[in-house]
């Protein structure tokens, strides 16, 4: 029996080995793994460097192999995406971008880092959801959950949280889609680029973006 055990273990990592995609997007784990080093890594930018010019480039290029910046962009348009050109697209992208950014770093100080629980993944394809709990300084526990996608790299990358239970995603949607209701797509961009200068994103999920933007609450 023992060897039998021995023998299927071994055919199993050569499965992975000459066909690699094959086993990826079912190991157990790995999404929670790369998404966990991301986090602990801005911890402790964080911690030890502080807000400054080098700390923020250093998170911005964490950030940028942690999220999908393209897809939480395009899904928190919505409808208002298709109708965008390559240039506009790519502007709002990086507003998008800048914005959470700051508001996902934001909270993430406010969490106390020796209480973050990884509660493990639910994978399917080249989907996943990353469980976690945080526990802020003041003692909320807050459930948040990363939804990622594989990329053709092979790496796992947010295009969705759920906060609480709240898609942010969905919560951006309906801002965006009040404010181009009312105005247009021009003045949420001048709202983003002024939420940049001047709040670096810092929000909750029931402040209207007139006033801030959404982000991870505490």
């Amino acid at each position: 029996m023992r060897l039998r055990r021995s023998a299927l273990g071994v055919a199993v990592v050569t499965m992975l080995v000459v066909f690699p995609n094959l086993g990826r997007p079912v190991l157990a784990g790995e999404a929670t793994d790369q998404i966990r080093t991301h986090i602990d890594q801005m911890y402790h930018l964080v911690a030890r460097t502080g807000s400054t010019a080098e700390s923020r480039e250093a998170v911005r290029k964490l950030a940028d192999r942690m999220f999908n910046w393209i897809a939480m962009a395009e899904g928190a348009l919505g409808q208002h995406w298709r109708d965008r050109t390559p240039a506009e697209r790519a502007e709002f992208v990086r507003l998008f971008a800048d914005v959470f950014e700051r508001a996902y770093l934001s909270k993430i100080q406010l969490a106390d880092a020796e209480r973050f629980a990884y509660l493990g993944d639910t994978s399917e394809n080249d989907h996943s959801v990353v469980r976690t709990r945080i526990s802020t300084n003041n003692g909320t526990v807050i459930p948040v959950n990363y939804r990622v996608r594989m990329t053709e790299g092979g790496t796992w990358r947010v295009y969705d949280l759920d906060v609480g239970g709240v898609s942010l995603v969905s919560n951006y949607r309906t801002q965006f889609n009040a404010i181009i209701g009312r105005s247009s797509f021009p003045e949420l961009v001048n709202k983003l680029k002024a939420l940049r200068e001047q709040h670096g994103g810092v929000g909750s999920p029931t402040t209207p973006l007139s006033t801030s933007f959404t982000g991870p609450s505490s």
